[in-house]
């Protein structure tokens, strides 16, 4: 080919090429769906509502939030996984995505392959919670009477493999305390059992009790974090007591591998925006959620730390999905 051609040639593509670029319309163009892998009304859902609107507004298009649970949160998950990966289908990602690999032989998808990290949001800390009228008064009292107690102390849960009983196993096993695990479904079945007296002790987060410890009803023994929380000032923390354990649900936006790096950039940008607002910070904070925020790699490297972590424990424990 002539020099003359090849020039003529590579101007033509490279023509070609910007106008492709410039024929792309500017993200987003449209309204992105964010899926929440639960039913209404849960914590997931009142996090990905609270945060929607304003997102929405920073992006200049609506973000809808709609929810497919199921299947401890697989059909969600599978469904933007499976997803094409422009931006416009979003998942709100849980701890489940670390703690499904090892319950689960097989899953429709791989989390770490098939979906793009966007931003860690939110965590919710799991504290262990007492019947107020119980003999449980304490930490060490929990874990004296469970070594009194035959067949161990039992503890309530809002479900077999949740973050609660993960987290209600692993302190078991640092502090050789003899507990059994009552799995409820959900945290109000839990929460009532407490209340009731039909279980002295309960792992949790804050939000299903928060109404419960506001009574007085339930007592806040600890929080299972690094610091203890503004909201329960005085509740110390398992590591003050001499279990360094840390445990917490926790929440993050996610879109289907693939999804370019400048889409992914500019919603990360925006998600930080929106967890810095005051107005949504004081909506979750209120309810015992923690805004957190991160960028992308961050967010990888967490599920990746989780995933890992609560394996151990799965296994350890030999725990199986119900």
């Amino acid at each position: 080919m002539q020099p003359r051609n090849l020039l003529t040639l590579l101007g033509t593509l490279t023509l070609l090429a910007t106008q492709a670029v410039v024929a792309q319309p500017a993200y987003p163009s449209r309204p992105i769906k964010v899926i929440v892998p639960y039913a209404a009304g849960g914590g997931t859902d009142t996090a990905a509502r609270a945060m929607s609107q304003k997102l929405g507004e920073l992006l200049g298009q609506p973000v809808i939030v709609e929810n497919k649970p199921g299947a401890s949160t697989q059909a969600g998950t599978a469904y933007v996984a499976k997803a094409a990966p422009d931006g416009y289908t979003l998942l709100m990602g849980t701890a489940n995505l670390a703690t499904n690999v090892p319950l689960f032989a097989r899953l429709p998808y791989n989390a770490q392959q098939d979906l793009a990290p966007v931003s860690l949001v939110t965590r919710v800390p799991v504290y262990v919670f007492a019947n107020a009228k119980s003999s449980v008064k304490s930490i060490a009292d929990l874990i004296a009477q469970s070594k009194s107690t035959a067949g161990g102390l039992s503890y309530a849960t809002a479900g077999n493999g949740s973050i609660p009983h993960l987290a209600g196993e692993l302190f078991k096993a640092e502090s050789k305390s003899h507990l059994e695990h009552i799995p409820y479904k959900g945290s109000a079945e839990a929460a009532t059992a407490v209340i009731g007296g039909q279980v002295p002790v309960s792992f949790d987060n804050l939000p299903p009790m928060q109404a419960h410890v506001k009574s007085g009803a339930v007592v806040p023994l600890a929080i299972a974090m690094p610091a203890r929380s503004s909201l329960l000032p005085n509740t110390p923390t398992l590591k003050e007591l001499g279990y360094p354990m840390e445990a917490y649900s926790w929440w993050g936006i996610l879109a289907p591998h693939g999804t370019p790096a400048p889409v992914v950039e500019r919603l990360n940008k925006e998600i930080q925006k929106v967890l810095q607002t005051p107005k949504i910070r004081e909506v979750l904070l209120q309810q015992g959620i923690e805004p957190v925020g991160s960028t992308p790699a961050e967010f990888a490297a967490h599920i990746r730390q989780e995933t890992a972590k609560w394996t151990q424990v799965v296994t350890s424990a030999g725990i199986k999905p119900e």
